[in-house]
């Protein structure tokens, strides 16, 4: 289940920075990821394994939704690195 609550950010016409976090309920399967999305001129997704920053992909040309879905294949090891 995707918690994600999209708000106004630098790419939807506001100026002030905005970091939000992608968290998404994986039941019984405890992987210690998170990944943050983080709005600048373009979206990056940064990937975590516990608190170690492991990756920041940058999603440039795509929507939030894709930068979502990156986000969500790294919480559910979809993204192997």
């Amino acid at each position: 289940m995707n918690h994600y609550t999209p708000g106004p950010g630098p790419l939807d016409g506001s100026k002030q920075f905005r970091e939000q976090q992608l968290e998404l309920d994986l039941g019984s399967i405890p992987t210690g990821r998170t990944a943050v999305i983080v709005e600048e001129t373009h979206y990056v997704v940064k990937m975590y394994e516990g608190d170690t920053l492991i990756e920041e992909r940058p999603i440039v040309g795509h929507s939030k939704r894709y930068a979502e879905d990156c986000a969500e294949n790294w919480e559910n090891g979809v993204i192997k690195i």
